[in-house]
């Protein structure tokens, strides 16, 4: 049996972090469904009267370089040119890109406000759908508990804003490629296997059933 830590917090078994295997397996999993909610929600947005100011930037600077290159043709660097000294292009152009990406960053939110934020408050474990496939669960070390909703709100908001916002703005949906290989990177360089997220939210990630009590919470 384990002993219960002062506070009435739990006293971790040595084996309470997870296989680095069954980490991987959980946030890939939670990656790809938000994905594909994001694709999903990504749709609908853009099928809706919010996509207009966006529709109507596009259409505008795609009529503008539609004209150009039908009156130069294969010479790509006329093209290139004509179009970087176009104020009215790049204002239109600039304005798509920033409206599309409000869209997007819409989709975002929601698709990860289901997986990382509403599944893990009506979880007993506080665990997304990932770490409860996985039998994983967050642990506040702080509390010496599990996570609070503190700490899934402030995890859920530090990675849309870390992992998720600022990162689709540079690399678009390669995000969903490029951010698994990086918190595996960031797991790698300490023992506790935290990523960035983790560190700020003040969680570990433990195996589910390592610590008495659980059933009690």
């Amino acid at each position: 049996m384990n002993d219960h830590a002062p506070g009435n917090g739990i006293k971790l078994e040595p084996n309470s972090k997870p296989y680095l295997l069954k980490r991987i397996i959980s946030d890939g999993f939670d990656t790809v469904l938000v994905f594909l909610l994001f694709m999903t929600f990504s749709a609908l947005v853009f099928s809706t009267p919010l996509a207009d100011t966006y529709n109507r930037h596009y259409e505008n600077y795609k009529e503008v370089q539609e004209r150009v290159i039908e009156e130069y043709g294969d010479n790509a660097g006329a093209i290139n040119e004509i179009l970087g000294n176009d104020g009215y292009y790049r204002d239109e152009r600039f304005a798509a890109n920033l409206h599309g990406y409000i869209l997007k960053l819409t989709a975002g939110i929601i698709s990860e406000a289901i997986v990382l934020l509403f599944v893990p408050l009506l979880s007993p474990e506080r665990a997304t759908p990932g770490k409860i496939l996985m039998r994983l669960m967050p642990y506040c070390e702080r509390k010496r508990t599990r996570a609070t909703r503190a700490s899934v709100l402030g995890r859920f908001i530090f990675v849309l804003v870390i992992d998720s916002a600022l990162f689709y703005l540079l690399t678009g949906v390669l995000t969903f490629l490029l951010i698994p290989v990086i918190r595996l990177i960031e797991m790698l360089l300490n023992k506790k296997n935290k990523t960035v997220c983790d560190v700020l939210s003040g969680v570990m990630i433990i195996e589910q059933l390592s610590y008495d009590g659980i059933d009690n919470f």
